[in-house]
């Protein structure tokens, strides 16, 4: 009476459940030539496809950002006396936070890094070096559309329409697989970043380029509104520097105009009073310049960061292969339970359909 009800009911009980179990255990016991026969046969696909994967070289950098100090308040205060804009501390930029993550890793960043050359004898850059390795310049070749591409022809960052989408195929490539960018420890300001291609040196050069491109970026934004503070005082103290000689020489031409003169001539001294108020006034002038040039110098090392480096990879870079033995195991692994599957669905449908 209960097991009518169980069945009425659509439960199954534990023992039905463990019967069912013991027998598509016995099932596949039946089944086990075949089912070696797939693991076997998916554990040699996986042997092959681990020989015909290439080698792949990692180049590793880490650095880390030290900015420099504000040197705002009262010395920027005392030169706004004199008119002159020192700036203050900046807000958060492309170096701040996660931001260099995402800088590291952008479009125009890596355009930049794949058009310089690898060697300036050969003219040959890391985006043709990078294509040849990947094997696209031969299906490139092949393509009656597309042809032999030589990016060092555009090596300043403008190109016909066919060989932008290329670029941009290769940026693609490089971001999605090639390029890892992140922080070893993320209470620590470390960055580290890393490239895995199929040419060491391209790997190598690929990794510094990016880096040294980003770094100047960042010291060129942090520091641009102070350097051309400091350039246009500098042109001013030139300036005045030339006007004070000038005026000197022409004091000492009034003094010596002066000591031949008629005294009886009252308007004789008037010419050379002029010229020495004139060389007091320039020298006066030009001693603030100097003095608000030099306060701007030293605002400006200040708050120039420093990239320190790290860690460099150096040659020979460490070799990436795919493991021959995991892909032995993971192929058969996966046949088997393919097999498996399949066995226990066409019972399944046997038995209702």
């Amino acid at each position: 009476m209960e097991d009518k009800q169980q069945q009425d009911s659509g439960e199954i009980s534990l023992k039905e459940l463990v019967q069912k179990l013991q027998s598509v255990w016995k099932y596949l016991l039946t089944k086990w030539i075949i089912i070696s026969l797939a693991g076997l046969l998916g554990g040699t696909l996986g042997l092959v496809y681990a020989f015909m994967q290439p080698l792949r070289y990692t180049a590793k950098l880490s650095f880390v950002v030290e900015d420099g100090k504000s040197a705002g308040g009262g010395l920027a205060s005392l030169a706004g006396q004199f008119g002159f804009d020192l700036g203050g501390a900046g807000g958060g930029g492309i170096f701040s936070g996660d931001n260099i993550l995402l800088f590291l890793k952008s479009e125009g960043l890596i355009r930049e890094t794949l058009l310089t050359f690898c060697d300036e004898k050969a003219k040959i850059t890391l985006a043709d070096q990078y294509a040849a390795s990947e094997k696209l310049k031969a299906s490139w070749a092949k393509n009656e559309n597309i042809g032999s591409i030589d990016f060092s022809k555009y090596s300043n960052g403008t190109m016909p329409r066919k060989e932008d989408s290329l670029m941009q195929t290769l940026v693609s490539a490089i971001v999605k697989t090639d390029l890892i960018v992140g922080k070893p420890d993320k209470k620590a300001s470390f960055v580290e970043v890393k490239v895995i291609t199929r040419d060491e040196l391209l790997s190598s050069l690929f990794t510094e380029r990016l880096v040294k491109i980003a770094t100047e970026r960042y010291v060129e934004s942090k520091t641009k509104t102070k350097a051309i503070n400091v350039a246009k005082l500098q042109l001013k103290a030139d300036s005045l520097a030339a006007l004070l000689n000038n005026k000197t020489y022409a004091a000492a031409t009034s003094q010596q105009s002066l000591v031949d003169a008629n005294p009886a001539i009252r308007t004789a001294p008037i010419a050379s009073e002029i010229s020495s108020r004139e060389k007091t006034m320039a020298a006066t002038i030009f001693a603030e310049v100097v003095k608000n040039l030099e306060l701007s110098k030293t605002i400006l090392n200040q708050e120039t960061p420093v990239i320190q480096l790290v860690d460099q990879s150096t040659l020979p870079l460490p070799k990436e292969k795919v493991s021959k033995l995991k892909s032995l195991v993971a192929g058969g692994f996966l046949a088997c339970f393919l097999a498996i599957a399949f066995l226990l669905a066409h019972v399944w449908i046997k038995k209702n359909l």
